[in-house]
């Protein structure tokens, strides 16, 4: 009986080594730079329209924010400065990826209530 405890079953070896290949590649095409993937897709543009987008006062454009609805906007805020904006930091212009909108890309001079300064 020993004998059957110390021998591994190769369906399993196989299994694990398998396994530990997929978690590999997972990894691996997970850690490329947000960058990367926002340049690499073809977003939608996020629009005020968007229900998600209005309850958080997204807008296009920050020199339009409404500040008696949203009196956390600062003036000069925009979602290039944003630690959740994909694109390069400080962009003036151009869309990119927002991780609190998926799917979507913001407008780098565009602001919600959701900025949050780079730190």
């Amino acid at each position: 009986m020993s004998e059957l405890k110390s021998k591994p079953d190769p369906s399993r070896r196989a299994f694990l080594a398998s396994a530990a290949v997929a978690a590999s590649a997972a990894l691996v095409g997970g850690l490329r730079p947000a960058t990367a993937r926002a340049a690499g897709s073809k977003l939608p543009h996020l629009t005020d329209a968007n229900a998600m987008a209005k309850s958080l006062g997204y807008t296009p454009n920050h020199n339009e924010v409404k500040t008696a609805q949203f009196p956390t906007y600062k003036a000069g805020e925009h979602c290039s400065m944003c630690r959740f904006f994909k694109g390069t930091p400080g962009e003036k212009s151009g869309y990119a990826g927002c991780q609190i909108y998926p799917g979507y890309s913001v407008n780098a001079q565009g602001w919600c209530a959701s900025f949050s300064a780079r730190s």
